[in-house]
């Protein structure tokens, strides 16, 4: 047996009304369209459905047995079909986004309070950004990707965070720090440098602006991680190149000097994807829209760099 959903709808109608005219009238038909639906309804299940009497048109035993799980479709295909809604206060989800510290410190970190206080059931689980992370997007695996790398736009929806600069870090009394005038690129690359990679030693942003120009610096030791990279300044004589969201944060640069990079060692943009399947998840665009929002409120309400004097 198939039905028309059209079908449906009208017997929904009917059993409502208890009446092919007024069943008519609701659903913008004529009286012969729905009487000859009526026909074929009663066809399809073999009951009359409707029968008349003095008093007006009853509904048959099998009519009654339908009422409630024809209402039943009815509430669910309008559910199907009605634009999405969140409700922030009793939403329960686990979002998975690929991020590496970078995007834990200077996104998240200023975003998780908002998500909290806006969505007390959502969940943040922070993944490794390694790997092929738009087949991870296309797969499910993850929901967001947080990433310096541009976005190819014919695979991925993107959105633009911030725009970031670096800035240089060394030890309190560095020969840096103490000397007169804001160092040059020569000053700062004759010292011995930590570098910051989460894949390649030599697919920072740093590496690669300087190299551009046939220069490079002198790496004693790369790690993948910004946060604790400045622990390995206090006893040496080592330059870490830091994002100016992390170099700034007190957590990072208590006891260092902070030192303004020259423009040649570059900075990069920093943007957050998501894959079509999420494309109409009105959860997925709410975190989208608060962590743009609270990433835009950040950039504003960061310190302007002091120069070294």
């Amino acid at each position: 047996m198939r039905f028309d959903l059209n079908l449906l709808r009208n017997l929904a109608m009917l059993l409502h009304t208890r009446s092919v005219t007024s069943a008519a009238q609701r659903l913008n038909m004529s009286q012969p369209a729905m009487s000859r639906s009526l026909a074929e309804l009663r066809h399809l299940l073999g009951d009359p459905l409707l029968v008349r009497t003095r008093g007006g048109m009853l509904l048959t035993r099998r009519a009654e047995e339908l009422v409630a799980p024809v209402q039943q479709w009815l509430h669910e295909a309008q559910r199907l079909v009605r634009p999405p809604h969140i409700d922030l206060a009793t939403l329960e989800r686990r979002f998975q986004i690929c991020a590496t510290d970078y995007g834990v410190l200077s996104v998240l970190r200023t975003a998780l309070p908002a998500i909290m206080a806006a969505a007390p059931g959502v969940s943040l689980d922070i993944r490794q950004n390694t790997g092929d992370v738009v087949a991870r997007l296309a797969a499910g695996e993850v929901d967001l990707v947080l990433s310096c790398t541009e976005p190819d736009r014919t695979l991925v929806h993107e959105r633009h965070l911030r725009r970031e600069d670096f800035v240089c870090l060394v030890r309190h009394d560095h020969p840096l720090a103490l000397q007169r005038g804001v160092p040059t690129l020569d000053d700062i690359l004759a010292w011995p440098h930590v570098s910051v990679s989460v894949s390649e030693p030599t697919d920072d942003p740093v590496s690669i602006a300087l190299a551009r120009r046939g220069l490079a610096r002198r790496t004693v030791a790369t790690t993948p991680y910004f946060a604790g990279a400045q622990s390995l300044l206090n006893e040496t004589d080592m330059v870490l190149t830091l994002p100016a969201s992390i170099a700034q944060n007190p957590a990072v640069s208590t006891g260092l000097r902070l030192i303004p990079a020259p423009p040649e060692m570059g900075g990069f943009d920093y943007w957050l994807m998501w894959h079509t399947r999420s494309q109409s998840d009105p959860a997925t665009h709410w975190l989208i829209n608060i962590i743009s929002r609270e990433c835009a409120r950040e950039a504003c309400d960061e310190p302007l760099l002091i120069a070294a004097e």
